[in-house]
Parts: structure tokens; sequence; C-alpha cells
């Protein structure tokens, strides 16, 4: 893989993981009745916390992997198992648990009613995480740094990260307009799109894992 290549793939695997259009409803939801002051502060804080996420397991995500002694093939393989989940809970329309938030996970779960105060400022929680870095995104980009075709695997990676959520920044604001625009069914259509391309990338993710496994075992 060329580094073009690998550029458009890092940028359009985070795009669909991330799926900011996917956010928009929730986006809407958690800052409605805010005013556009506090909804950009909102934004801007989520973004810059996501960032530092990802950038710190884009840096140091393989030394991880390292000291609990797993290969990256085996990372590989449960990355394409995490993507297929998301892939088709996306196809069938099935809420994502991570897009929830821990208080409302937590209140389901334990069958207690919700702080109403815990999840008032939404940047972090649910937003930053685990919306935009979330288990997807996390796995994402500790792939791609691996698969990088030069040694310059981090700051490509890191570059489709700032660019994607620079995108999902611009689309979250104006986000009341976009879902206005593309109504119920224009939502489902992308949503079943992204889902389809991140099922493909796990099926594709687990190929490159198991292939070498066998390789070896058969050698």
């Amino acid at each position: 893989m060329n580094t073009t290549a690998f550029l458009i793939l890092s940028f359009s695997s985070l795009f669909a993981v991330i799926d900011p259009l996917g956010v928009i409803p929730f986006f809407s939801g958690l800052t409605a009745g805010r005013k556009l002051r506090e909804k950009r502060k909102i934004l801007i804080k989520a973004l810059i916390t996501a960032f530092f996420v990802l950038f710190l397991f884009t840096a140091v995500g393989h030394q991880l992997l390292a000291v609990f002694g797993i290969t990256v093939d085996a990372f590989r393989i449960a990355g394409g198992v995490i993507f297929f989940g998301i892939g088709l809970d996306m196809l069938q329309s099935k809420p994502r648990r991570w897009h929830t938030g821990i208080g409302k996970a937590y209140a389901k779960d334990m069958e207690v009613s919700e702080d109403p105060d815990e999840d008032d400022d939404p940047s972090i929680t649910p937003l930053a995480i685990p919306m935009i870095a979330g288990p997807g995104s996390i796995t994402t980009v500790m792939v791609l740094t691996a698969q990088a075709p030069t040694n310059l695997g981090i700051p490509m990676v890191m570059g489709a990260v700032l660019a994607n959520l620079l995108l999902a920044g611009a689309i979250l604001m104006g986000a009341d307009v976009v879902l206005a625009k593309l109504g119920r069914t224009g939502m489902k259509v992308i949503e079943k799109l992204m889902g389809l391309l991140i099922t493909v990338i796990a099926v594709q993710l687990m190929i490159d894992g198991i292939t070498p496994i066998i390789t070896s075992i058969i050698s």
C-alpha cells in the first residue's frame, strides 16, 4: 500500500467509525435549549478531548500491546470483531451502547433513576468519550498505525484524525440544519452505508490478522 492509499484508508476508516452524521441526533438532544455559544464551547471541548485520547493510543498503543504480550495480528482480529459488531448494529439500526452515556447505561442496567446532574456537561461524556473517541476509533488508530507503509505512521494517522475531527466539528455545528435537511430517512440511509463500510473493513482486518497465523502454522 502506498502513502496516498494509506491516507485515504485512514481518513475513510475513521470517518466511518466516528460517524459524525450518526452523532448529530445525540448532539442536538444533549445540547437542546442551550445558546449557540454554549453549544460551540461544548463541541470544542469534546473535540480537543477526543484528539488527545486518540493521540495517546496512536502514540503508545503498541507499547501497551507489548506490555500485555499482545501481537498486532491478535489486535487486528479483535479490532475486526469490534468493527463487525458496530457495523451490524448500524445495519440493523440497533442503538450502540457507547452512544447512551455512562450515567444512562448504568441507570438502565441497575434499574435506578438517573442523576440529572451527572451528565449536565456532555462534552467529555458522552460526546468526547465514547461517541467520538470510542472503542471503534481507538481500535482504528492502533491498527492503522501498525499498517502504515512508512515510519511516518503516527503523523499520518494523526493527520487523518485531525481532518476527521475538524470535519465532525463543522458537521455538528450545523447539526440542527443537517437533521432538518436529511430527515429521518436520509439519516437511516447514511447509517446503513456507514455500517456496510465498517463491516467490510472488519472482515478485511480479520483476514489480515488470521492469514499470518495460518501461514505460520502451515510452514
